[in-house]
């Protein structure tokens, strides 16, 4: 078996060399991969924190695209081990024959373990490395932090660039207020569920919505506390064009394409309706750009 460790938040373009090279390693050596995916990063514990880039089922989901196997390491119970022992325990036993990591991979209590203590470890065991160098674009290191602070910031074509893919928000769609219905242009919500992800740029965004069927459809999302009727938390709405169906209890999968406007409380439920008037125009005008 050959293997790889990591959160793998996202699972962006820098992931994508480590998992190519794990899958390469596999076949020259006719062995199974397997991703071991660390459920939360260290900074999940922590009060700096921006939440996931993608759910863990998510995330799993996305490596079982691409690899053999997927398991899951809670950082909690071995964030105070040796570096050896966690080597022993959670490598070496597992009779791997091959590791991929990125360079900037660290293991045991306080992150003390670093690549060249695993070189020596992985020599002494008769263990091949890889160790994957740093993806850049525009000259900036690819990272899952990098790519939360570009989501918190509305800045989803960069974003894109960094995931290899559009920012995506997924959930069940549940039924809200009706406000949409009320003022012509129904939305559809989604529940994110209960996992600390993080959360885009309050504002309207253009959108690519996949319909549980599979069929794509264009959208006006809306991400924020709708304050023009007093809203306190949080939402996710999306206006899907040219769509008429019932999807409360369907899966949704939304992408954000591109920032159009900060959230802005209006006067009047007849000027936000104007407003998204010019967001729908705006999208429709988008369309060529990303519905493919």
């Amino acid at each position: 078996m050959v293997m790889s460790i990591g959160v793998f938040d996202g699972v962006h373009v820098g992931h994508e060399t480590i998992l190519k090279m794990l899958i390469d390693m596999g076949r020259r050596k006719k062995a199974k991969t397997l991703v071991l995916t660390i459920l939360y990063p260290m900074d999940y514990y922590r009060q700096n924190f921006d939440g996931l880039i993608t759910s863990v089922t998510e995330r799993i989901s996305i490596l079982q695209e691409r690899i053999d196997m997927v398991e899951t390491l809670d950082l909690i119970e071995v964030k105070d081990l040796d570096p050896r022992i966690f080597f022993k325990e959670w490598i070496e036993r597992r009779e791997v024959v091959g590791l991929v990591v990125g360079e900037d991979f660290r293991f045991g209590k306080d992150g003390e373990g670093d690549v060249n203590l695993l070189e020596k470890l992985c020599k002494d065991s008769n263990i091949e490395l890889a160790v994957a160098r740093d993806v850049k674009i525009d000259g900036r290191r690819v990272s899952s932090s990098v790519i939360r602070r570009l989501v918190r910031e509305g800045k989803m074509e960069e974003a894109a660039r960094f995931l290899g893919r559009p920012f995506r928000i997924t959930g069940k769609v549940y039924r809200d207020t009706g406000l949409g219905h009320r003022i012509g242009f129904p939305t559809a919500n989604i529940d994110r569920g209960h996992e600390f992800l993080v959360i885009p740029r309050f504002g309207v965004y253009s959108a690519k919505v996949t319909l549980p069927w599979g069929e794509e459809k264009v959208g006006v999302a809306n991400i924020g506390t709708r304050p023009t009727i007093g809203g306190e938390n949080v939402k996710y709405e999306v206006h899907i064009l040219d769509f008429d169906g019932d999807l409360y209890g369907r899966f949704l999968k939304m992408d954000l394409i591109k920032f159009l406007r900060p959230e802005k409380k209006f006067r009047s439920l007849e000027e936000l309706k104007e407003a998204i008037s010019e967001d729908v125009k705006k999208v429709k005008e988008q369309v060529e750009e990303f519905l493919v």
